[in-house]
């Protein structure tokens, strides 16, 4: 066995590899797989490894990540770094590869610093921790020192959900889709309520050619405070509750992440703006709608959703 640097001239047999292995639960685009394994700079080289044999066919792969946008005015990661995918191949396992790539991958976090890693749930991730669907996994990584936090789960809309129309809101609140133009108070109200992920990927969005259609954005006046944002295979940036479309025959749409300013819960804002999503995306001509990484499982459930994929949050001291 040889190890080599992890190289964007590899990530066409890297995705054929994830395929095989993976592609009955995750068909891996290879616009996918270069927009978070090759294009994210939080991608951490060091870290990252091929494995091929002697004849150089590809046997697997490891990508780490640590946070590095050390200008931006959030830092996420908890002072660790990530294993974005280890995948080896089949006929390969059992003869140490999955061990050797991901000591190199710890061994090299450690140095930079990392206190602890985790599985998945890196800036533009693949999967929030390892998914149940893989849990005969799960033994390898509690013998390599990973331990379970919480569970999390993906949830799919139901063949029977209703067509369902943008509620009223109270208190003369109100939805629109945003614009150009709504940029810097979205911004500004991500840093007031949000300051972590999700504004980092709201910053994102704008930066990689985002114009807000993705987002609906709950008003009280000219203040938001709250949204909800809807992807579809328009959107700038293949977003993470449409990663798997290609297990769809129709075009998949995604709700979410949701949230509103503390302020001004308990209004029924929250639910509301998951109705106002689904509308938009059932007008767009979405029947097929995925809700990602959440706990919120009974919430989700009153709108016809149900758990379609779950995931073991892990993570290991380093």
């Amino acid at each position: 066995m040889n190890v080599i640097p992890l190289n964007e001239a590899w990530a066409e047999p890297m995705c054929e590899l994830w395929n095989r292995e993976l592609g009955d639960l995750f068909p891996m685009r290879q616009q996918l797989f270069v927009q978070n394994s090759f294009r994210d700079v939080n991608v951490y080289l060091p870290g990252s490894w091929i494995a091929q044999d002697s004849d150089g066919r590809l046997l697997g792969f490891i990508i780490a990540k640590k946070w590095q946008e050390t200008e931006r005015e959030m830092k996420l990661g908890e002072g660790g770094g990530w294993i974005q995918a280890l995948v080896v191949r089949s006929e390969a396992r059992g003869k140490g590869i999955g061990s050797e790539l991901l000591g190199r991958a710890e061994e090299a976090l450690r140095e930079a610093g990392a206190s602890q890693v985790f599985i998945g749930r890196d800036p533009w991730h693949y999967v929030p921790g390892l998914p149940k669907a893989l849990s005969m996994h799960r033994q390898w990584l509690e013998k390599r020192g990973f331990k379970q936090l919480y569970e999390v789960s993906d949830m799919l809309s139901s063949d029977e959900t209703d067509l369902i129309v943008t509620p009223e809101f109270a208190d003369g609140a109100n939805v629109k889709l945003l614009t150009p133009e709504d940029k810097e108070e979205m911004l500004t109200f991500f840093r007031h309520c949000f300051p972590g992920r999700w504004l980092y990927e709201a910053q994102c969005y704008w930066e990689r050619g985002g114009q807000g259609r993705e987002f609906i954005g709950l008003f009280q006046g000219s203040e938001m405070i709250g949204f909800c944002r809807v992807n579809d295979e328009h959107s700038p940036l293949i977003a993470q509750n449409t990663y798997w479309a290609p297990l769809f025959e129709e075009p998949l749409g995604g709700i979410g992440p949701l949230g509103v300013d503390d302020q001004y819960r308990g209004k029924g804002y929250g639910l509301g703006l998951v109705k106002a999503g689904i509308a938009e995306l059932q007008q767009r001509g979405m029947r097929q709608l995925v809700i990602d990484w959440t706990e919120l499982v009974d919430f989700y459930a009153k709108l016809g959703f149900h758990t379609w994929k779950s995931y073991d949050l892990m993570s290991k001291t380093l």
